[in-house]
């Protein structure tokens, strides 16, 4: 079974251009049927050129807005034949495969394995995020899983999911949202895109932001980084945030349409 990355990138100064060079090549091999990146307007033309390099830009919606920009890297993975589409920001597909790559490559077996696979973040690694960031997604997590009728926790905002090639591009042509909405209406899409949705929850997918930031992290420690995030301003943003995406989920959900969830054992692999 074949599996395509789709994945968004926003990066204006290049932060992360180091990251992919050296880990480019790790994803092409998880990823055989190819890696499609779009990036936001304003990310770096370094960044640019890399990805048009190695052929995995998928280029840049006219608007910096997050819909466009999300529809078009899963349109273009949908192009690219492959059997299966995973989304995840390429921020995140490049942390979790310096990270934990063993586990990135059993989560992708794990998939072949159902028709739909929701993935989201273990408790700890929820939390190694800002705290404004983990509390108000704690509670729009919530929301949209009471909303579903699930009960437990449900991780609905890495943003990652695993779709077959068709379903992709239902989503693709049924997205609407421009704005931070999308998250929710995503979320819903694909909660609703199969009686049965399966759900496991993955170590590697803990906070990314740092890497972006290495020497700040290396200078004042990674505790100290994460508390200057704690800011009334961060609280603001992240609860608007939170807010956009019940909104979104609202607006999409379909009715009389009641899905049910499977829980998944972690995906193992031998790190090394």
């Amino acid at each position: 079974m074949s599996f395509a990355l789709a994945a968004t990138l926003h990066d204006v100064v290049g932060a992360l251009d180091a990251d992919v060079r050296a880990l480019l090549p790790v994803l092409r091999d998880l990823y055989p049927a190819g890696v499609c990146v779009a990036t936001s307007p304003p990310t770096a033309a370094s960044t640019r050129r890399l990805l048009e390099d190695a052929d995995v830009h998928a280029g840049s919606p006219r608007a910096n807005e997050r819909g466009p920009l999300y529809r078009r890297s899963l349109a273009r993975a949908v192009a690219s034949g492959a059997d299966r589409v995973h989304y995840l920001d390429f921020d995140r597909a490049l942390h979790y495969a310096s990270t934990m790559r063993a586990e990135y490559a059993a989560l992708l077996r794990l998939a072949a394995r159902h028709d739909v696979l929701l993935v989201g973040r273990t408790e700890r690694a929820h939390r190694s995020h800002q705290r404004p960031l983990y509390a108000t997604e704690l509670i729009a997590n919530r929301v949209m899983c009471d909303r579903l009728g699930w009960t437990g926790r449900v991780d609905f905002l890495v943003p990652s999911f695993v779709l077959p090639r068709e379903q992709a591009m239902r989503l693709t042509k049924a997205s609407r949202a421009r704005n931070e909405t999308m998250y929710g209406e995503w979320a819903v899409l694909v909660a609703t895109s199969a009686p049965t949705i399966a759900y496991v929850e993955c170590r590697g997918l803990d906070w990314e932001t740092p890497d972006r930031h290495r020497a700040d992290v290396e200078a004042t420690g990674l505790d100290a980084f994460r508390d200057a995030q704690d800011t009334p301003e961060e609280w603001t943003m992240r609860r608007r945030l939170a807010e956009a995406v019940v909104r979104g989920f609202d607006r999409a959900r379909p009715s009389g349409v009641d899905p049910t969830l499977t829980r998944l054992r972690p995906p193992v692999g031998r790190e090394t």
